[in-house]
């Protein structure tokens, strides 16, 4: 079935218009004495930059110390929450070594470190959370189509601050994991890394960000933030299908 493009156009427009006119409309006092209704389009909490927009519509960039105590409050209450743009990267490193005297038996460590950079020059991104998944592959599908599946080998949280304009770091704790090597009907299994998913959560649970290294999955999971939401419910050690849901 085709889609109208414009219905859909103007309903996302209508949308729109009706999320502005149900913004509150509050009383605001400067220290001078004067008061106006206004709605509150954006505020910089480092800054103390505030835009409003009076009920004859127009609309001005001002101080927050313009305006009296309580004033101030509601403008802080009632403010759009400023998002910290952030840019997230993932580094996985991966190092094998034979398992005892086994020609076909590998020993894999796995390390991974984050970085979340913060682009925005006047907000910092405070109390969010990452989430590292590491995800390994069966390898005895080498030898039997029906187990071709994965695990959850790590499940590692890690609380995130990155101040504007700055880049923070963290590093992940290495696993260890072994497997059959040899991709042949003879392989006797194990779990070889396959790849990551990283979810970055802000200080209300709301997801900021996900990356992936897992092709399959990379498309629905950072375009769909419920699917994100339920991934965030793995545990470690569950045993999932290649897209990682529950097998």
């Amino acid at each position: 079935m085709a889609l109208d493009m414009k219905a859909i156009s103007l309903s996302i427009a209508a949308l729109l218009l009706a999320t502005v006119s149900m913004a509150a409309t509050i009383q605001v006092t400067d220290t001078k004495g004067r008061s106006m209704q206004v709605d509150v389009l954006a505020h910089t909490p480092n800054t103390g930059q505030t835009k409003i927009k009076r009920t004859d519509g127009q609309v001005f960039n001002v101080n927050i110390n313009m305006f009296d105590e309580a004033s101030q409050k509601r403008i802080v209450e009632n403010a759009p929450k400023p998002s910290a743009e952030l840019l997230v990267g993932v580094s996985v490193g991966k190092r094998r070594k034979r398992q005892g005297d086994s020609s076909y038996m590998k020993d894999q460590t796995i390390t991974a470190s984050i970085t979340v950079e913060n682009d925005s020059r006047d907000i910092d991104f405070n109390d969010g959370t990452g989430t590292l998944f590491l995800i390994a592959r069966q390898t005895r599908r080498y030898a039997e189509d029906d187990a071709d599946y994965g695990k959850v080998l790590s499940k590692q949280t890690f609380r995130i601050t990155t101040k504007a304009d700055k880049e923070t770091s963290y590093e992940a704790k290495p696993v260890i994991t072994s497997y059959d090597s040899d991709r042949d009907s003879s392989n006797v299994g194990g779990w070889e890394y396959y790849g990551y998913l990283f979810i970055l959560e802000d200080d209300e649970k709301a997801i900021k960000e996900v990356v992936t290294s897992i092709g399959n999955l990379k498309k629905d999971v950072e375009s769909d933030t419920t699917l994100a939401k339920k991934l965030l419910g793995l545990k470690q050690e569950s045993i999932v299908q290649k897209n990682l849901e529950k097998r």
